[in-house]
Formats: C-alpha cells, sequence, structure tokens
C-alpha cells in the first residue's frame, strides 16, 4: 500500500501545473474581434464603439447583406457599439465581444421599406427628406444623390423596418417646399408630388429706395440657413425706384425672409415677414449700410450731344451702369446726378455711335456742385464755368431765369394768367444753385404768364403775370 500511495501522491504533483493554469483568471483587457452583419436593408457608413469619435470603418463601409470583420484591440469585453445608416439614422447594440463574436445591425425578419417619388410639378426637387412620422420638423439627411428632374420619379429604399408611418418633406430648386405626414407607406408606397399641394403666396415689392433694385431673394424661414437665400425672383429685371412688381412665391410656411441688392451692391434684408398678413412690402433702402450721397448737376455746353455719361467713386473700379440710360443728354441741356460714396469721383461721357469719350478722375464733388462739359473740361482748373466768363445776353423774346438758392430748381411752371397749371417745363433735368436758364414763351401761352418754380427743399416761388419776351434776367427765388 505504500508503494501505491506514492504512485498516487506523485501523480497528483504532475496534475497540479494543468488544474492551476485551468483555473488562472483571463486578462483584464483581451484582444477582441467581431464580426459586424448589415441586415438593415442600406449601407451601414459609420460605427463608433463607446463614447470613441474615430469610425472604426475608416474609408470602408457594409452594404445591406455584407459582413465585415473588426478588430477592437485589448479592451474591455463590455461595449456598446453604434452604427450610422445611408440616410443619417443610427443604431446601437450593446454586447460582450469576448463570447459574443457575431453582432447583427438591423433585423432581417422586418420588411424591406421603399418609396416610389413621383414630381408632378414643373420645378426641379432638389432635396428630399423621410422619418419615422413625428410631431417635430421633418429634418434629418437629404435622400437623394441627384435632383428629380420635372415629370421624373424616382424610387428610394428606407431600410428594414416595422414602420409604416413616415413623414416627407420636398424642397425644389424654387426654394418651396411640399411637407406630407403620416404616410402609410405599409398601404401605398408611392408618393406624387403635384402642383397644387403647394400653397402660392403674391408679394407685390415696391422700391421707394434712391436707388434701383438689382435683384430680389427670399426663401421659407423654416429653410433658412446663414448664407442661403435662395434664387433671384426677378428674372433678370432691374426694380427702378419708383416701381413695384408682384412676385409668386410658392411653400406652406407664412413667414419668409427676403432680401435685396441695389444697383450700388448694397444689400437690405427683412426676416420673418408674415406673407399670409401683409403680402406687399416696400423697400426704402433704410436697412442698408450705405454711403452718404452725393449729387452733381452736369451741363452739357460742349459741341454734340452727349450719348453716354458714367460716374462712379474713384475707390471702385466699375463705372456702373449709363446714368442717361436710353436718354441723351442734349447741346445745352443739363442733369442732376446723384452717386453714393465719397467725395472724389471719375465722370466719363461718350458721344454719339461711340465716336469718341473723354473723362476725368478724382473730381471732388464735395466742392464741385455743377460740372460743365465743354471743349477742354479734362484739363481745365474749373469745372463749374463755361467757354466764357462772360455770358451772352438772353436770347431776344425770352427772359433768362437765375437760379439764386442754395438748392437746385427742380420744377417749373409756366402757364396763361389765371389758367389750369400745365406741364412741368423741366421735365428731367433741374436747374443748379447759380445756374440760368434763358426761357422762350412755350406754345399757346404768351409773353405774360404765371411762372410757379419748386425748389428741393419743398419751397414754392410763384410769380404771376411775368413778362417774358423783356429779355431780362429775373432771380429765383
Amino acid at each position: 500500500m505504500g508503494g501505491l500511495s506514492a504512485r498516487i501522491f506523485g501523480m497528483a504533483l504532475l496534475a497540479l501545473p494543468t488544474l492551476a493554469q485551468a483555473q488562472a483568471p483571463r486578462p483584464q483587457n483581451p484582444e477582441r474581434e467581431t464580426l459586424l452583419a448589415n441586415q438593415s436593408g442600406q449601407t451601414i457608413r459609420e460605427v463608433y464603439a463607446g463614447d470613441n469619435a474615430i469610425d472604426l470603418l475608416g474609408a470602408e463601409s457594409i452594404a445591406d447583406r455584407g459582413t465585415l470583420r473588426l478588430r477592437l484591440g485589448r479592451g474591455p469585453c463590455a461595449v456598446e457599439l453604434r452604427a450610422i445608416f445611408a440616410d443619417g439614422s443610427e443604431e446601437r447594440r450593446r454586447a460582450n465581444l469576448c463570447e459574443q463574436r457575431r453582432v447583427t445591425f438591423g433585423d432581417p425578419a422586418a420588411p424591406l421599406r421603399e418609396v416610389l417619388v413621383r414630381n408632378a410639378t414643373e420645378r426641379a426637387l432638389r432635396e428630399l427628406y423621410v422619418v419615422p412620422a413625428a410631431s417635430g420638423p421633418v429634418a434629418g439627411t437629404d435622400r437623394l444623390s441627384v435632383a428629380i428632374a420635372a415629370g421624373e420619379e424616382a424610387r428610394l429604399r428606407l431600410g428594414r423596418t416595422r414602420q409604416c408611418s413616415f413623414d416627407l418633406r420636398a424642397v425644389f430648386d424654387d426654394e418651396s417646399e411640399d411637407v406630407r405626414r403620416g404616410v402609410d407607406l405599409c398601404r401605398g408606397m408611392v408618393v406624387t408630388l403635384a402642383e397644387g399641394a403647394v400653397p402660392r403666396r403674391t408679394l407685390a415689392v415696391a422700391n421707394i429706395a434712391d436707388a434701383a433694385i438689382q435683384g430680389l431673394y427670399a426663401i421659407p424661414e423654416t429653410l433658412a440657413e446663414e448664407g442661403r437665400w435662395g434664387p433671384e425672383r426677378l428674372g433678370g429685371d432691374a426694380l427702378g425706384i419708383g416701381r413695384s412688381q408682384t412676385v409668386t412665391l410658392r411653400g406652406q410656411s407664412c413667414r419668409w425672409n427676403l432680401r435685396v441688392v441695389y444697383d450700388d451692391g448694397t444689400a437690405e434684408e427683412r426676416r420673418g415677414a408674415d406673407l399670409c398678413a401683409t403680402p406687399s412690402l416696400s423697400f426704402d433702402g433704410t436697412g442698408a449700410p450705405r454711403p452718404p450721397q452725393r449729387r452733381v448737376v452736369v451741363v452739357n455746353a460742349h459741341r454734340a450731344d452727349i450719348e453716354e455719361l458714367y460716374l462712379a467713386p474713384s475707390a471702385t473700379e466699375d463705372w456702373g451702369p449709363d446714368r442717361l440710360s436710353e436718354e441723351v443728354l442734349a447741346r445745352g441741356g443739363r442733369r442732376e446726378i446723384a452717386m453714393r460714396g465719397g467725395c472724389e469721383a471719375d465722370l466719363r461721357i461718350v458721344f454719339p455711335d461711340r465716336q469718341a469719350a473723354e473723362e476725368r478722375n478724382r473730381i471732388n464733388l464735395c466742392q464741385v456742385p455743377v460740372i460743365v462739359l465743354r471743349p477742354g473740361w479734362t484739363l481745365s482748373d474749373r469745372l463749374d464755368a463755361g467757354p466764357s466768363t462772360t455770358p451772352a445776353p438772353p436770347a431776344p423774346g425770352s427772359t433768362r431765369l437765375r437760379n439764386t438758392a442754395r438748392v437746385p430748381l427742380i420744377e417749373l411752371y409756366v402757364d396763361a394768367p389765371d389758367s389750369a397749371r400745365g406741364p412741368d417745363r423741366l421735365g428731367a433735368t433741374v436747374l443748379g444753385a447759380g445756374e440760368t436758364l434763358d426761357l422762350m414763351p412755350p406754345d399757346g401761352v404768351g409773353c405774360r404768364a404765371d411762372l410757379l418754380a419748386m425748389f428741393r427743399d419743398g419751397r414754392e416761388v410763384r410769380l404771376p403775370n411775368t413778362d417774358l419776351c423783356g429779355g431780362e434776367e429775373l432771380n429765383l427765388p
């Protein structure tokens, strides 16, 4: 028995290392590895572990019904994996990676949801958002990779889900939108976007500023983002001073953000305008950060008519628009022109058929309120003087009106005594401070006439029963 006991004791000693090895604790941070399986019905774009901000997929992605083996290195066995799908939605899975070698995202037993979107409008569908029905805004990720043209359709896969009710928001290329809530895709997978589904808002825009509006932009307040204003709404046509235009806007929302851009490059904004309550808006330029306005009277004492005239701040490189528009500054005519900017300006004139042009830079409009265009004016020391310092007497059978006020004379009415007021005899011209005008009796008015002069500051001067044929000079006021 002694020998048998010794053999049994020896065998027990030989077994001790194996038993100790079997009972040794597992390392605290084992190497982790898992097989990710995608059963969601759409592509997995990103995968994150716990609070780690590093995408484990890197440049990879996992297609529907695809798998990908990931090595996560050493770490705790229990971890939460978060998958981000192509539509921006996400799914979380908690797993013990030391025991669970496969993690599946999505429900393979759930049906694959699809929607067929038909664009029956006259506009391109630029963005489409489809999310499970909820009470909040329809946001998320744009489902379209390319726009759906007018009259076209596209089929979108929404992934595997047991959800039936979805909210849709369609955004068209004119920034209008069509929102559909609670669409049951289990009963029908076709959604048709038609013109009548998006309300039309008509807005009358009036320009009461002192500059033309070159562009009008409008976007629903719900779509507003920094720097996003949507397409130009005037169709490329300028909205002149004192003019108005009606534009049609499409959208569910009553509240819109609007922005106008003037021809001098400044802009004015109106945010949150309620177009349902106020279908008309006026822009007066007070909301635009604009430099002071300079005014100058230009007199054509040249030997030819002037077909184009440009006046621009010297600090700019662009001449800007023709200040005469489609009119001509005839010989002897005068025109008041306004310019926003500093005191220094550049002036350029073009003669008929563009046969010749003249220009002069760095004219100080704060010191020179009148510019007389005459031969040699580009080099002359004085711009407010005519070719001769001694003016000729008034033409026979006329009277000379001199504006002795400090402001321009902007309207002049000459009518037979005690008759109704006729047309403004100055038309588009003005009589600047210190300037003169030889006035012949108008047709239908004799040598005796009633004169009414109106100045820019609102003053009026009446001269009843005035002799227009005496060849004398008359001061106003």
